[in-house]
């Protein structure tokens, strides 16, 4: 599934507004390099980030120099110039998308793919050289450079930043944003949803959301806790999605919906899981629903859509 547009539009705000970092990141346990060294990789980061507002090459070459230089920089700097990254990314990325979104590029990119065959994993490498089309090789090849991955849904190929890369930063960033390139890491890697349909496992759903609500809980004036928000659909956790519902009609009267049970079984493994004394609203929210349900044949009532509406204002973003 491609990025919701509300999180598109909130990371793109986030990006065009937001240069530097909250006061409040957290403290990191990374030594800091030798000032004049750091100075000299900020400095020259800095000067690639300023050209790269109008040339697609510095922003590449922001990318790479940070890649091999970012263990010279303080933790203060490593951080700034990693988000700083991650913005311009996210206005790279519009641009890309709008340039993908094109029939010539869809046609090559879907009869590549066709040639390799629809079950492998698609790669730039692989893609690059089934690819005829010379626009589109070339425009797959400057995807590859600014660190996207390609994703696939409902018949259209489109990019996403490939955050498992920035799990090099992390030894070199503060806590907050280690954790950050965590949460975003595990979804570039394996997308929540695609086609309409929820494609990890709801065990897996309920462990991502709960990471999600650990980072706002013990990061809650990051530079990245909107970003986090966007992220934390309770909307998929307590109601699915359209191909994967958490409740369906299972009677004659279709006015009753009752709970998958494999949903109600990860909520119950989710709670026998937690550790005492733990604060957490989802989990909360689970345990409330599910004495509801118990009282109700597993039906989906009033008084349990009260409970979700109650989480999901809280979880709104802002």
């Amino acid at each position: 599934m491609r990025w919701k547009q509300p999180v598109k539009l909130g990371l793109l705000a986030m990006a065009l507004g937001c240069t530097a970092i909250g006061s409040t990141l957290m403290t990191s346990t990374t030594l800091a390099a030798p000032v004049p060294a750091s100075k000299a990789v900020y400095h020259q980061f800095q000067t690639y980030r300023t050209e790269a507002v109008k040339s697609t090459e510095s922003l590449i070459k922001a990318r790479k120099y940070l890649m091999n230089h970012i263990d010279k920089a303080s933790p203060w700097q490593a951080t700034l110039m990693t988000l700083q990254l991650e913005n311009m990314q996210n206005v790279k990325l519009a641009d890309v998308d709008h340039q993908m979104y094109t029939e010539q590029f869809q046609q090559a990119i879907s009869q590549a793919h066709e040639q390799l065959g629809y079950e492998q994993k698609i790669t730039y490498s692989r893609l690059l050289k089934e690819i005829k089309d010379p626009k589109a090789k070339k425009l797959l090849q400057e995807a590859s450079d600014l660190g996207f991955k390609l994703e696939t849904s409902e018949g259209l190929y489109y990019p996403i930043i490939n955050y498992e890369i920035y799990q090099k930063f992390k030894p070199f960033v503060k806590a907050d944003i280690a954790a950050y390139i965590d949460i975003m890491a595990t979804e570039s890697n394996q997308m929540t949803t695609s086609d309409g349909g929820i494609i990890i496992s709801w065990n897996e759903l309920i462990q991502r959301t709960l990471e999600k609500e650990a980072f706002l809980n013990n990061f809650p004036n990051s530079n990245r806790t909107s970003a986090v928000k966007q992220w934390i659909s309770v909307d998929y956790l307590f109601y699915g999605s359209d191909n994967t519902p958490a409740y369906d009609w299972f009677t004659d009267d279709e006015e009753i919906r009752t709970i998958d049970p494999e949903v109600k079984k990860a909520y119950e493994k989710a709670l026998a899981k937690r550790e005492p004394n733990t604060e957490s609203v989802i989990l909360d929210t689970m345990e409330k629903i599910l004495l509801v349900l118990n009282q109700n044949n597993d039906e989906l009532t009033p008084e349990v859509r009260a409970i979700i509406e109650n989480v999901q204002q809280q979880f709104a973003p802002e």
